[in-house]
């Protein structure tokens, strides 16, 4: 059994097929699921409960802000209250779907060979072996057994933003979740490890997601579909209905919407 953690904000359309993903496609393939949704509260965008086990709604405290809230509060309810059954746990934000289980089952299986306790991608321009910028906050994976231990989680943007402020400033880089959260990943190993056995400990745990680097392009514009292993993320909605339709994936009735209408311009919207 698996975890699934789905957070969503405006994109509510994209959140009911990625509930259907989770209950039509990981559940079989990982003997169950137990599926959390957690939404931040949009004006124009009311969320119900649909097929997670869990709904949490809470206020949207901004972009950056807000999707921290939206993991922290989702992992929280695996780390205190979620099946103790339960190893790894899949975070995606709601417009981010994978739809190739062997994909996943062969990343679940390094993980869980090797020891592994985080997988993600690098979230710049950056391609292996070039060092890792910044966690993917869209699509990654923990060990929750392992975050219960080093308490890695809750993710502290705003405290991360000011510490760095200066350094954001001269460099006019904007700060970003995805460099908080490999920030306390690897301030944990600062401050549990001595010398060589920081970075050693550090990088032997990483589950580096490679098949889905680079992010961005070197005019730094995003990348939102990778094929190959069944990971679409882009909102708009052409792409994901090809995907469905190749795959023959009639999942439930939202996704049966989605595949049947020629214009879905009803989509998140």
């Amino acid at each position: 059994m698996i975890g699934h953690l789905i957070y969503s904000y405006q994109h509510l359309d994209d959140a009911r097929i990625q509930q259907e993903i989770s209950r039509k496609l990981y559940a079989p393939a990982f003997g169950g699921v137990h599926t959390v949704h957690v939404h931040n509260q949009h004006p124009s965008f009311p969320c119900r409960k649909y097929l997670e086990d869990v709904f949490i709604e809470q206020k949207n405290r901004g972009h950056f802000q807000g999707a921290c809230d939206a993991i922290n509060r989702g992992i929280a309810y695996f780390q205190t209250k979620g099946p103790k059954a339960i190893h790894y746990v899949i975070v995606t934000a709601a417009d981010t779907w994978c739809i190739n289980v062997r994909f996943l089952k062969k990343l679940l299986n390094e993980m869980e060979r090797n020891a592994k306790v985080i997988a993600a991608s690098s979230w710049s321009k950056t391609q292996y072996p070039v060092p890792i910028r910044g966690f993917s906050t869209d699509f990654f994976i923990i060990d929750i057994r392992w975050i219960r231990q080093t308490r890695v989680f809750p993710l502290h943007f705003n405290q991360f933003k000011q510490k760095f402020k200066d350094l954001f400033t001269v460099l006019w880089q904007m700060p970003n979740l995805e460099m908080a959260f490999q920030y306390q990943y690897s301030a944990y190993f600062m401050n549990t490890y001595h010398d060589n056995d920081i970075w050693i400990t550090r990088d032997k745990l990483l589950e580096r997601i490679t098949e889905r680097e680079p992010i961005h392009r070197p005019n730094g514009t995003r990348i939102n579909d990778w094929p190959t292993i069944g990971l679409y993320t882009n909102p708009e909605p052409t792409t994901k209905r090809r995907a469905l339709i190749n795959n023959k994936l009639m999942l439930g009735p939202h996704a049966k919407k989605l595949i049947q209408t020629n214009k879905p311009n009803y989509y998140n919207h």
